[in-house]
């Protein structure tokens, strides 16, 4: 059996280097692909309108083309990539629990998704941060219960999807408990199937009920379940996913470029395990696909030939992705609605943001004060690339910023520098998840010595409990997106944000 270059290509999201569509991309387009992955590589410094200049392009190969990005809001945003997302995360939206809230977000993601020309939004994360360690959920979650997070995972679906903008449930059976981060290492669960049941699966059902177009695997291993990753495992997708969730929209995968899958099964092996296991649309990543492709086409065919996968597998896959295409088709979807009213004119994100501050010791500016900040610097984790955070633009657009420095990692105490305690500004040091880091906790404690009226903003976790009274002055954003930033900013200086946060 030959399975010809239009079937196979409609299973496939693949994506390409730079700002305009490749060559190669557009005649794959011609020829059935499924769609394009848009990363941070395709969003350099100073580059213009990605309708125009991405798009647009793509369109006209092919008009019902899925154009599709990471857009959760917070930390991980790819439209916002180089100043930082204008809608806070999960972690914000699930501690204020307002599930409307959490519904008008996800509209304005996807307002914002739509005006762009992108059609398949890669969020929302249906994790339950259940580790608090967990070194690639974090503030990606809306919390660590599994009500909290299926109500806010459901809102959130339903938000995105109300306005034409395909949504997908991530990461599926569930990524909060894991002590690894799956883009470098296989992480282990060690989940039976009724912890499962009780802790990772309710948001996955909630995304579902709520009418979900996707659902995302993730490469965990449940080894109660299957020793293969969830990715490639037939008894997790078809077995748990299908047949026991019930669940007959599109399954994605997570990038296969990911070292775990890609080390072991490389492209065309993973991905025809995917497509064996029952997923419908394999997501390539970041890599530029050009090389991938073929390799891809090979190890379908090859394992066609060999009867470790079928045809009508793949012409099962290309048939629901083929029904996606369809639904989110932007011609089908011109006269859909434009989603809620923002709050009160202000936008939806920075009220949210504001909503979603906890503050500890630290007294509401009233004086329209200056600060002084010190970020100290931290690697953040491929999800979420190189989108910046810290306080200094936001305070900068309220004329409220004296100075700001950056300390890299790894710098010792005695060599960073602090303003003078003359009464010239306030100090902010600005932090990342400061308590699971050594390095910030030991530097933290000594600028603490030098400056004791200094104000921490952390801008990972807050607190799942209240801090004791006699706790360091501390405020908590609950993310690092632009929204987050400048709520904390407009705490901090007793200035109120007026107009829109991008400019």
């Amino acid at each position: 059996m030959r399975a010809d270059t239009a079937l196979v290509n409609a299973c496939l999201l693949p994506a390409y280097a730079g700002r305009s569509p490749a060559g190669w991309i557009l005649r794959a387009a011609d020829e059935g692909l499924a769609g394009v992955g848009l990363f941070g590589t395709n969003f350099p410094p100073g580059a213009g309108s990605l309708r125009e200049e991405i798009t647009a392009p793509l369109r006209a190969a092919r008009p019902d083309l899925l154009i599709a990005l990471d857009e959760e809001g917070g930390d991980v945003t790819r439209l916002d990539y180089r100043r930082g997302s204008v809608h806070p995360g999960n972690h914000a939206l699930g501690a204020v629990d307002d599930v409307a809230l959490t519904r008008q977000v996800g509209a304005a993601i996807a307002r914002d998704l739509r005006a762009e020309g992108v059609n398949l939004c890669l969020a929302p994360c249906a994790d339950v941060n259940s580790r608090p360690d967990n070194p690639i959920i974090g503030v990606r979650s809306f919390g660590d219960r599994p009500d909290l997070v299926a109500r806010h995972t459901a809102a959130c679906v339903q938000g995105i999807q109300e306005l034409g903008v395909a949504a997908t449930v991530k990461h599926f059976p569930g990524h909060g408990d894991t002590r690894t981060d799956s883009h470098s290492e296989l992480p282990d669960i060690d989940r039976d199937a009724a912890s499962l049941e009780a802790v990772d699966l309710p948001p996955f059902r909630a995304g579902i009920a709520a009418g979900a177009k996707a659902v995302m695997t993730g490469h965990i291993r449940l080894s109660h379940l299957d020793g293969l990753p969830a990715t490639l495992s037939r008894r997790i997708v078809t077995g748990l996913l299908r047949e026991r969730l019930g669940y007959r929209g599109v399954v994605l995968t997570d990038a296969l470029e990911m070292a775990p899958i890609v080390r072991r099964w490389g492209y065309g092996g993973a991905a025809v395990a995917a497509l064996a296991a029952g997923a419908d649309l394999v997501v390539l990543g970041a890599t530029d696909g050009e090389k991938l492709l073929p390799e891809v086409h090979d190890a379908v065919q090859e394992a066609l030939d060999r009867g470790t996968l079928t045809l009508e597998r793949v012409a099962e896959a290309a048939c629901r992705v083929a029904s996606l295409r369809a639904w989110a088709d932007p011609a089908r979807r011109a006269g859909a609605p434009t989603g809620p009213p923002l709050s009160g004119g202000e936008p939806v994100g920075l009220v949210a943001a504001r909503r979603a501050l906890l503050v500890h010791g630290v007294p509401r500016a009233a004086d329209g004060r200056r600060l002084h900040t010190v970020r100290l610097a931290t690697v953040a984790n491929m999800a979420v690339g190189e989108a910046p955070w810290g306080l200094d633009a936001p305070l900068r657009g309220l004329g409220a910023l004296a100075s700001a420095t950056d300390v890299a990692p790894g710098t010792e105490p005695s060599a960073i520098g602090l303003p003078p305690d003359d009464g010239g500004g306030a100090l902010a040091v600005v932090v990342r998840d400061a308590e699971r880091d050594p390095w910030q906790r030991a530097v933290l404690r000594a600028l603490r010595s030098r400056r004791p009226d200094l104000i921490t903003v952390d801008m990972g976790l807050a607190p799942a409990r209240p801090l004791p009274d006699d706790a360091p002055a501390t405020l908590f954003t609950r993310g690092a997106g632009l929204a987050n930033a400048t709520a904390a900013a407009e705490y901090l200086s007793g200035r109120a944000w007026r107009g829109p946060l991008r400019t």
